[in-house]
């Protein structure tokens, strides 16, 4: 092998931080937010599951519904992947090509709603590039829920405020904390590429 191919500095054209994460905070007008739960309550809920293994886990205790792509969602994906791609340039410059999966309507409930440590990849979904999470529930309506990561250099606490965007890479280590009291709802959604390499 080509000693040059071991070391070589041709490739780091920018310093990249993988274990960080990018966050946008009143993203959507009150009249959109009111659009968002509408279209989540409209669609069937389910129990959440681990996506590898697609059972009920005491993993993640949680209900999700899924808002497709549609006419009447349609201003929703492209805001969002408007977004994405802006964080994506400013962040990690992943390639990226769209959606993974619909959007996903996530209630947390009083009294241990949670989804313990994971990562948004695996062999169902080694594609998803970027994962985004919308905080729909204003702090004070509940305890506990907390969105935390973890990139490799201990755990960090995601922004908890009302209508905050919160961006980060697919592979990165998160959960979200029990909830205590009260709900929690957010928006989930997760942006694709091509495999890495």
């Amino acid at each position: 092998m080509n000693p040059s191919l071991i070391f070589s500095n041709n490739y780091r054209l920018k310093s990249v931080n993988y274990g960080n994460y990018y966050y946008y905070p009143n993203v959507f007008t009150e009249t959109e937010i009111a659009k968002i739960h509408s279209l989540g309550q409209a669609s069937p809920t389910q129990k959440g599951v681990v996506t590898d293994s697609g059972h009920v886990t005491e993993t993640r205790i949680s209900d999700v519904s899924w808002i497709d792509q549609k006419e009447e969602s349609y201003w929703l994906y492209q805001k969002i992947s408007d977004l994405v791609d802006e964080a994506n340039k400013a962040m990690w410059e992943f390639d990226i090509y769209g959606y993974h999966d619909s959007l996903q309507y996530t209630t947390y409930y009083g009294g241990g709603g949670h989804y313990d440590w994971h990562t948004d990849v695996g062999s169902m979904m080694a594609n998803r590039k970027v994962s985004v999470v919308l905080q729909l529930t204003k702090p004070e309506e509940y305890e506990g829920g907390n969105l935390q990561l973890n990139g490799g250099n201990g755990v960090v606490e995601a922004p908890k405020d009302f209508n905050t965007m919160i961006i980060f890479p697919s592979f990165m280590l998160h959960r979200v904390t029990p909830v205590i009291t009260g709900t929690r709802k957010s928006l989930v959604t997760w942006l694709a590429g091509p495999n890495l390499r």
